[in-house]
């Protein structure tokens, strides 16, 4: 439960603040529990209602003795009953029935203040009466402003929007948000109200948000406040899409710099909220990959897991110590693990690359079967991860590359790019096929014609394609690597622009070194020889917190196995990270680099 706080003087009346940490009465709360207990706060004790009642019957006896007969007698018996344990609260207050349908008339003459006091506890308590609905309609003509309300406690303005709804007129929400961001800057000294605030649903919580004042409060609540109450603003923040990069930056360097060893709900809650925000800041994720190793031996449930390695995985997490702890996890517990949560951890290793997963994909292999996955999307990822962790068999390999699949999964989507995907999916497959189980597999192949009648020609309009599903929407890493390769390779007389190959690598570009000379090839005198394919990497494409920057193993895991699969097929790739470019002071330099790089083989 929440504190019920103490009393501080305010002027010349007495404001009901809460003081104490909400973290410091609830110890080790799950982070969900702690913001589920929002929605039971208590109100505040104030000066005219000291009396504290332990149950609705003693409540009962007390409204027997204290007939309610004015609207300060109402507020009064209202507050008594946010007193009483939250599972009785309702039905004490439904005792107040019968004054509540009259008290629009008993607020003709009153202050701003009382309509907003009264409102406050309809909301809490009886947000459908007709009685709310009247008096709105009396406080909007009484045209209040803020400068009305900077004598309602404060706590009453941080309830009226902890409770508001969509029932409540904006114009209304609007004035008691401003006179709350009026005050706030000196009033809102605590978690507790902070967190009710954002709790309100009536509110556009957007609003908070681009707000200089909310933002700066936040910001000076942060550094005091309990881990724990942290990790809900930052998972309030993550529920709702607020992307504020000056609050992100300031609770997770307060969370990066705590002593406190994170738990196992918070490093779940934290890495959650920061992979929904794409907001991966290297200091939190050394904090996370430390605390986790520390929690290691009291990981034990799959759905912590699978939270976690999901988040890492969104976050691009390369980090192999915390790999190695999950995965060692996994390992241990795979018999405990529904068979929808051992692929989804063999799938998401696959995506990001992670090769110490091959026994969780030895491990699904043989549970498999396709009528139990639900989409063929579903299916054609699993078998690929497969491919990936080579633990590809002909019946597995078959089951995407026959014919009816093949139909199945290109029609299933007319957006060009995921039929590109997708063909690049199953081409990878084909290829591994081929590779890793050779004559043992006699079934059905694909090759890039076979997605021509599907609208993939792979011509110049697909490469176009093909490099926005690498790079996005944001080629200008790729781009500067280009315009260093030029300079070195001339575009079409010494190098060749990107394509798809026939084992769905992409690759950005082609070049020849002649070894004897040191000079390149011109593209002219190519013939049959295999050129040097060129695979370029910039931050969105390769993970992120590793020891070494520039390891093949840093690309994500499609890359991984499109080298694989390329070099299988006798080329012999250069591959070149932005990270290593960044480390050339000139374009001279970066010229240098990659010639040497080109010149060198593998």
């Amino acid at each position: 439960m929440w504190s019920r706080g103490l009393s501080s003087v305010r002027g010349n009346g007495i404001v009901s603040r809460c003081y104490s940490s909400v973290s410091a009465q609830t110890g080790s709360v799950e982070i969900d529990d702690f913001l589920q207990s929002i929605s039971s706060i208590a109100t505040q004790k104030s000066a005219t209602s000291p009396q504290t009642l332990s149950t609705a019957r003693e409540y009962f006896n007390w409204l027997e003795q204290n007939p309610v007969k004015s609207i300060d007698q109402f507020i009064k018996a209202a507050q008594l009953a946010s007193k009483i344990p939250a599972s009785e609260q309702k039905k004490a207050f439904s005792q107040l029935d019968q004054i509540t349908n009259v008290l629009p008339n008993f607020l003709n003459n009153k202050s701003p203040n009382d309509f907003a006091t009264v409102m406050r506890f309809l909301l809490q308590f009886t947000p459908e009466s007709r009685a709310l609905t009247e008096i709105q309609k009396k406080f909007l003509r009484k045209n209040v402003t803020v400068s009305d309300l900077l004598n309602t406690p404060f706590s009453t303005l941080v309830m009226f929007i902890r409770y508001s709804n969509s029932s409540i007129d904006t114009n209304i929400l609007d004035v008691v948000a401003d006179a709350l961001l009026f005050r706030m800057e000196k009033e809102l000294v605590n978690s507790a109200d902070l967190l009710a605030v954002l709790a309100g649903e009536g509110y556009d919580k957007s609003k908070w948000f681009i707000n200089k004042t909310f933002i700066k409060t936040v910001e000076s609540l942060v550094p005091v406040i309990a881990v724990s109450e942290k990790c809900a603003i930052l998972k309030h923040m993550a529920a709702h899409n607020q992307r504020n990069k000056q609050l992100l930056g300031a609770i997770t360097q307060s969370i990066s710099n705590t002593n406190q060893c994170l738990t196992v709900s918070q490093i779940v809650s934290i890495t959650s909220s920061c992979a929904s925000l794409t907001y991966y800041p290297p200091k939190m994720a050394t904090k996370v990959a430390n605390d986790l190793e520390k929690n290691s031996n009291i990981l034990d449930r799959w759905d912590d897991v699978i939270a976690i390695a999901g988040s890492f995985i969104r976050m691009r997490m390369g980090n192999e110590k915390s790999w190695n702890l999950i995965i060692r996890w996994a390992t241990e517990n795979v018999n405990q693990a529904k068979i929808e949560q051992l692929s989804r951890m063999v799938s998401g290793l696959a995506r990001i690359g992670i090769t110490s997963g091959r026994p969780l994909a030895k491990a699904l292999k043989p549970l498999l079967k396709r009528e139990k996955v639900s989409t063929a999307s579903a299916w054609l990822n699993t078998v690929y991860a497969l491919a990936y962790f080579q633990e590809l068999d002909p019946v597995l390999a078959d089951s995407v590359l026959n014919k009816n699949f093949v139909e199945e999964i290109m029609i299933s989507t007319k957006e060009n790019h995921d039929r590109l995907r997708k063909a690049m999916t199953l081409l990878m497959i084909s290829s591994a096929t081929k590779v890793d189980l050779k004559e043992q597999y006699e079934g059905p192949i694909v090759d890039k014609r076979t997605f021509a009648r599907y609208g993939i020609n792979f011509d110049a309009k697909t490469i176009i394609y093909a490099r926005q599903l690498k790079y996005s929407s944001d080629t200008s890493e790729c781009d500067s690597f280009l315009k260093s390769l030029f300079k070195l390779a001339p575009r079409d007389t010494h190098c060749k622009s990107s394509s798809v190959e026939e084992c769905g690598a992409f690759v950005d570009a082609y070049v020849m070194p002649d070894q004897k000379s040191g000079l390149l090839v011109s593209t002219a005198q190519w013939n049959s020889t295999k050129p040097r394919p060129m695979f370029f990497y910039g931050f969105r494409q390769t993970k992120q917190n590793t020891d070494s920057l520039s390891s093949e193993l840093n690309v994500l895991g499609q890359e991984q196995l499109a080298h694989r699969l390329i070099r299988a097929d006798g080329y012999d790739p250069v591959i070149v990270f932005k990270t290593e470019l960044d480390y050339c002071s000139t374009d001279i330099d970066k010229v240098n680099l990659l010639r040497k790089k080109i010149h060198k083989t593998n």
